[in-house]
């Protein structure tokens, strides 16, 4: 709540030179692995499209890491494309899955559907590169059917989740373009943080997946009960015993009166693709679908998690009026003012930030909402002209958005007030900012930037 993020720069051109940039760092040609800042090293994921290695010039996936204070490179994980191709794992396509650091381990997906555990240890002391501890082969072991998509996230890669000795991963197994029903592979798996071992797993969307499956799960600690909460390919969202993996809870992220979708047709129904947010006890999502499928309208939820079975906000399905669920969890939903784009709630693939009583979130439209955090009230709304498909952070009073060509800062408040509206020149921004140590991280599809006033 002290920091105070940065509001003037400007990103280096051919024609101007950098403002308030500390350093910067040359990636492949397509990044979208949200930066992550750990014991002085900053990781990112990119794809080998400008390789670091001449000698390693293959098509792959990159998790690369810099050093904090200067922006050395120090090294590259690269995962060579999946043989079977594009229908898993999509040629030039990014890393996309940001890493789960404690200590010196980090954990992380990869383009080719695997969980890798690394000791970083020897990268931290600047004394040698990371080693391989164990990795654990998702289609191998589990069947999974991963569904990569040519237009957007291009792979769905998710982030990892964490409790004690155990870590959480959406195996992001779809729907799959050469098979006329997916395989009923798990959804969800827990895994031994030190032996990859499996704790258990869950297939509860089972054949009902929609289309690909994308979101991060979350762990959280809830009247004395830690669950993983994650938001399902089915449309549904869920949470799980941390521990045993028994369902706790479901909601329905659609309303009742949406339609099931025939294979191969655009699916009505949403699902969700950013992760949700725990907020002083209370869940918070975003629905939409992927890029390739995306448009139309999303649904901002905030729920109860301590509610028990179906806690959706109705009961029935689309052949009847629906009914409203007297055990619902819902606490209030926010679909926009509107019709057109511009007044909505529009489909989205990001997360929703909160500070301060204020929940922001953006669609894939180009609209930010802010809205009452308790209420779900709609405060303002501003028209970023651009898709945004990154997920807005705070840090202290200050949001940033980035649209595909511009960095928007806008005042934590509750009437809306821009502060800057910086330009990325040919830069084209399709992740997330960060924030670490008085520095703020913006990450284009060709570089990453340490800005600093």
């Amino acid at each position: 709540p002290d920091e105070v993020g940065p509001v003037d720069w400007q990103l280096p051109t051919k024609d101007k030179p950098g403002r308030n940039i500390l350093w910067s760092a040359d990636l492949g040609n397509l990044s979208q692995g949200d930066p992550v800042i750990s014991g002085g090293l900053v990781w990112v994921g990119t794809n080998n499209d400008r390789p670091r290695d001449p000698s390693k010039k293959m098509d792959a996936g990159v998790l690369m890491c810099f050093d904090e204070k200067d922006g050395k490179f120090l090294y590259q994980y690269l995962s060579e494309r999946d043989p079977e191709g594009m229908s898993v794992d999509w040629p030039g396509s990014s890393q996309t899955a940001s890493p789960l650091i404690e200590g010196d381990r980090l954990w992380f997906c990869n383009t080719r559907c695997e969980v890798i555990c690394l000791d970083i240890a020897p990268l931290l002391a600047r004394t040698g590169v990371p080693t391989v501890v164990w990795k654990v082969d998702m289609r191998d072991k589990f069947g999974v059917t991963p569904q990569s998509v040519m237009i957007g996230s291009n792979t769905a890669q998710c982030s990892i989740a964490s409790y004690q000795n155990l870590i959480y991963v959406n195996t992001t197994t779809g729907r799959g373009y050469s098979v006329k029903h997916p395989p009923v592979s798990p959804s969800l798996i827990c895994l031994d943080k030190s032996t990859g071992e499996v704790k258990w797993k869950d297939s509860s969307p089972g054949e009902n997946l929609i289309d690909a499956q994308h979101g991060s799960p979350l762990v959280a600690e809830i009247d004395g009960q830690a669950q993983v909460i994650m938001g399902q390919g089915d449309g549904w969202m869920r949470g799980f015993d941390a521990l045993t993996g028994h369902v706790l809870w479901t909601f329905d992220i659609n309303f009742k009166a949406t339609k099931p979708s025939h294979r191969r047709q655009i699916p009505e129904k949403n699902f969700i693709v950013g992760m949700p947010v725990l907020h002083q006890g209370r869940v918070y999502f975003a629905t939409g679908k992927h890029l390739e499928i995306s448009g139309g309208q999303g649904r901002l939820c905030c729920i109860n998690p301590s509610k028990r079975g179906d806690s959706s906000s109705e009961l029935g399905d689309h052949t009847a009026p629906a009914l409203p669920n007297p055990k619902s969890g819902l606490i209030w939903e926010y679909i926009g003012q509107g019709t057109e784009y511009e007044g909505r709630m529009n489909c989205t693939f990001t997360s929703v930030a909160i500070h301060d009583g204020l929940a922001i979130a953006t669609d894939t439209m180009g609209i930010v909402h802010c809205v009452d955090a308790m209420s779900g009230a709609e405060l303002w709304t501003h028209d970023i002209e651009e898709s945004c498909y990154s997920s807005p952070v705070i840090v202290g009073q200050r949001i940033y958005v980035c649209q595909q060509s511009d960095v928007f800062v806008f005042e934590l408040s509750r009437d809306k007030v821009l502060l800057a509206r910086n330009g990325a020149g040919s830069s084209s921004f399709e992740s997330s900012p960060a924030y670490a140590n008085g520095t703020l991280y913006l990450m284009s599809k060709r570089a990453l930037y340490a800005i600093r006033e």
